[in-house]
């Protein structure tokens, strides 16, 4: 009786070390990922505070059995390269400080809402994870929507009465220094 409850409670152990292992080592493979030619596309396509955004992972080539893929990865950073935002996902990893999101081969899309914070633009990465344990990345930048100036309907006419008026004070001034001037020379 007492082996069978060490054993389990050894099975109990290992069940919480095995994912965390294979969590590190999927966290492992990003530092040795090679740029790629595959596309993200997020949806929608400029910056902007609480808003959810569709990334869209398509990898159009023809993979072989040895090299075929196992996940995709997900990551959104900011310009100083802190995590940033949260993704919809059903299964995440803690990569680094790095809030990764985790899809299987079959899925290429999670949603991904941005904070309520004001940042410049935002890094989407995304990583494609091989059966050989080989990875891709690629990044994508959101920048913040620029926002149109417009002029407001106040402003031109102040701008043009001031002008009036500076010409209304140029002649009231050379108007005597005329004046003393024709005296001067008659």
């Amino acid at each position: 009786m007492a082996t069978l409850l060490f054993l389990v409670q050894l099975l109990f152990i290992g069940t919480l070390i095995v994912p965390a292992y294979t969590q590190m080592e999927i966290c492992n493979l990003l530092p040795n990922a090679t740029a790629s030619n595959f596309t993200v596309s997020v949806t929608p396509k400029a910056y902007k505070a609480n808003t959810t955004y569709l990334v869209t992972i398509s990898d159009n080539r023809n993979l072989t059995d040895s090299k075929n893929v196992t996940k995709y990865l997900l990551q959104a950073l900011s310009p100083q390269n802190a995590s940033m935002g949260e993704w919809k996902v059903v299964d995440r990893i803690d990569c680094g400080s790095t809030d990764t999101a985790v899809l299987n081969a079959t899925r290429k899309a999670a949603n991904w809402t941005s904070p309520d914070s004001n940042v410049s633009s935002v890094e989407i990465r995304a990583y494609i994870i091989f059966t050989d344990e080989s990875s891709e990345f690629k990044t994508m930048t959101l920048n913040k929507e620029s926002e149109p100036t417009t002029a407001s309907p106040a402003t031109t006419p102040n701008s043009v009465s001031m002008v009036q008026s500076s010409s209304f004070f140029i002649a009231v001034i050379q108007l005597p220094l005329l004046l003393v001037t024709s005296k001067l020379l008659s």
